[in-house]
């Protein structure tokens, strides 16, 4: 096996990026663009003591699930899957809970994943990367596994109106030759533009994140935007650190306010730019309608809600429970989740400020007690003492939201070793066209 030879082979898998999975003279070879089943050639590139990785040369024996990609790029890192009918992917995203659960010995039954009718301009945000380059700035998503830049202006996950909004940011940088950002030397005027819109509002935030806080020609800016009526908010996001952060902690509001508003499950939010908000809304309201179902409230119950970002579940849950007290690490997300209940009339409600693992067991210890515990980790999953002091608290549900199968898994596991029994795992396509994967799994304790 050598480099540049011409090869045969059968792709049985899919690593987590997308990659076909394939062996080879003892060795396991990656190749992008394959999928499952196929038999393809392939040219290698790179040849390993264990494994090598190869260019895709012609599908000799295509999976029947095999389609044309709906988007021209597929150079760009996104859209992992979009050569997989869409049917297929959510047997797929299906399985990959089943794999994970598995080989941790657990043997719940996986519901068929819940995907979208039309799995098409889904996302409510977007993140466009700005480089300097020999003809200006530009913009673009970052190619696979790199920060080579990728022009991508037609996304067929975003909607419409942000090709626009790209191509009128573009123009303002190169009209007045601004800098993009140069990650090597750590210079440059703009690093990113983002674009957000409220999917039931009907409002848009543009958010320029510059590495100072010199912004030049704002006021031509501010010119060309005003063609666009649903921009409620422009803002300047400074953020001087070196690193992959995208956002920094300062904002400057250049048009209307600091935010939008939005609609989730019946509920006003408003979203500035530093604010999590998940980016699939109509599958967001398939995901807490899951996650509140297994909870079975009656409207008497305590409920923790442990990572709760800006209070979306914790204020679903509100109006079904006698008091929900909400945990998340990001004082700022805290303090939207406070106004996001007072803006929803919702006084039921109390939010904590800090870290998981520290929160959690000191409210237990002040006297705290939960009939119900919602978790909805990071990709990481749960530190082990919020698990240890979720199963002290002794609630009769626990239902974890997780967006990782191997860390749901690996915590399931131990809940499951330490009094409780796997209900349900409800997976949910919230990333369609890509291998990741929200799966909700409910627990009851043994009586």
């Amino acid at each position: 096996m050598s480099l540049n030879d011409a090869v045969t082979v059968t792709i049985t898998d899919l690593t987590d990026k997308g990659d076909g999975i394939g062996q080879l003279d003892g060795r396991t070879l990656y190749v992008s663009g394959a999928l499952p089943g196929e038999q393809v050639q392939v040219r290698l590139h790179g040849v390993k003591p264990k494994y090598a990785q190869g260019e895709l040369l012609a599908v000799l024996q295509p999976s029947p699930d095999r389609v044309a990609n709906f988007c021209s790029h597929d150079e760009c890192g996104g859209c992992q899957i979009g050569i997989l009918d869409y049917a297929a992917q959510l047997r797929l995203k299906r399985q990959r809970v089943q794999q994970a659960l598995a080989a941790k010995g657990l043997s719940a039954e996986v519901a068929a994943c819940l995907g979208m009718e039309e799995p098409y301009a889904y996302r409510n945000k977007a993140l466009y990367a700005v480089q300097a380059t020999a003809n200006g700035a530009e913009l673009g998503f970052f190619r696979k596994q790199s920060h080579a830049l990728v022009r991508c202006d037609d996304c067929g996950i975003q909607p419409a109106l942000t090709a626009e909004l790209v191509a009128t940011v573009r123009d303002w940088l190169q009209t007045h030759d601004i800098a993009g950002y140069d990650e090597a030397a750590h210079s440059g005027t703009l690093r990113y533009l983002m674009l957000r819109d409220g999917r039931l509002s009907g409002q848009w935030q543009l958010v320029l994140v510059t590495l100072g806080e010199t912004l030049p020609e704002v006021a031509d800016l501010l010119a060309r935007l005003a063609r666009f009526p649903q921009l409620h908010s422009v803002v300047q996001n400074i953020n001087p650190q070196r690193g992959n952060r995208i956002l920094g902690f300062s904002n400057r509001v250049l048009l209307g306010e600091e935010g939008i508003h939005d609609t989730l499950c019946g509920l006003d939010f408003y979203l500035t730019p530093l604010a999590f908000y998940q980016i699939n809304p109509p599958q967001t309201s398939v995901l807490y309608q899951q996650a509140l179902a297994a909870c079975g409230l009656g409207g008497d119950e305590t409920v923790f809600d442990i990572y709760c970002g800006i209070g979306t579940i914790s204020l679903c849950l509100a109006r079904q429970a006698r008091r929900v007290v909400g945990i998340e690490l990001v004082p700022e997300a805290i303090d939207a989740a406070r106004a996001n209940a007072e803006r929803n009339g919702l006084d039921n409600t109390e939010f904590h400020a800090g870290a998981a693992e520290a929160v959690v067991p000191a409210l237990y210890a002040a006297g705290y007690r939960a009939d119900v515990v919602v978790v909805d980790p990071p990709r990481k999953g749960c530190e082990r003492i919020v698990l240890e002091t979720m199963l002290q608290m002794a609630p009769r549900t626990l239902v974890y939201v997780s967006c990782d199968p191997d860390s749901l898994a690996r915590d399931l596991a131990y809940l499951t070793a330490h009094g409780y029994g796997l209900q349900s795992v409800q997976p949910v396509d919230m990333f369609p066209h890509t291998l990741h994967v929200e799966s909700v799994a409910c627990l009851h304790r043994w009586e």
